[in-house]
């Protein structure tokens, strides 16, 4: 009993902290802070969705019942056939990647991987997928890559290039013809998307 009195005035608290912080956000900036607040801890969005979608909204992945979801539902056909191939749904896309008519940013606030080395591998990997997820090809340039290890927080200034001589089978290409995701990187970039949406 006395527990539950003590926890309600820590929750008010901590809610009245978190609006404070994002009111000055937009609504859709408040969404993917909400969303990747939530992975960050090892939890699925709120009621297993993000805020942003309907309750009983799905595609042909989604796995609920009720309307169809009208973002996913227009992915190219490739990156459809891959997310079923890997058994990947609506909700987990969308909490890795932002799915808009212009493109799929990354909005995951992290990359997996031990060291920094690895991550740049995974960013690569994560870069590839939200190509393939605007267009349905897994290409990009390297300077986007570069960017994308920026704001995921694991470029390295001086090994990077030492790191992209090694790069394993998940890759095709270079730094001046560009990448390419192989069949097994796209498997990757499925692990990558449940790694970063796994419950805790």
């Amino acid at each position: 009993m006395d527990t539950k009195i003590k926890q309600g005035p820590k929750i008010a608290e901590i809610t009245g902290k978190v609006v404070g912080l994002l009111e000055p956000l937009s609504s859709e900036d408040r969404q993917r802070v909400i969303n990747a607040s939530l992975t960050l801890l090892g939890e699925t969005s709120i009621a297993g969705r993000p805020t942003s979608e309907p309750p009983g909204a799905t595609n042909q992945t989604g796995g609920r019942t009720g309307k169809p979801d009208p973002t996913l539902s227009g992915l190219p056909p490739k990156a459809m056939n891959w997310m079923k191939q890997n058994g990947l749904t609506t909700v987990q896309i969308e909490d890795v990647f932002h799915i808009a008519s212009d493109g799929a940013p990354i909005i995951a606030s992290l990359v997996p991987g031990k060291g920094k080395k690895q991550q740049t591998y995974n960013a690569y990997v994560l870069l590839g997928v939200s190509r393939l997820l605007a267009t349905g090809d897994a290409t990009f340039d390297d300077k986007a890559a570069r960017a994308a290890c920026e704001e995921l927080g694991c470029y390295d200034n001086a090994n990077h290039a030492a790191y992209m001589t090694k790069k394993g089978n998940v890759l095709a290409g270079s730094k001046d013809s560009g990448w390419k995701l192989t069949a097994p990187g796209l498997k990757r970039g499925a692990d990558l998307v449940r790694e970063l949406t796994k419950e805790g």
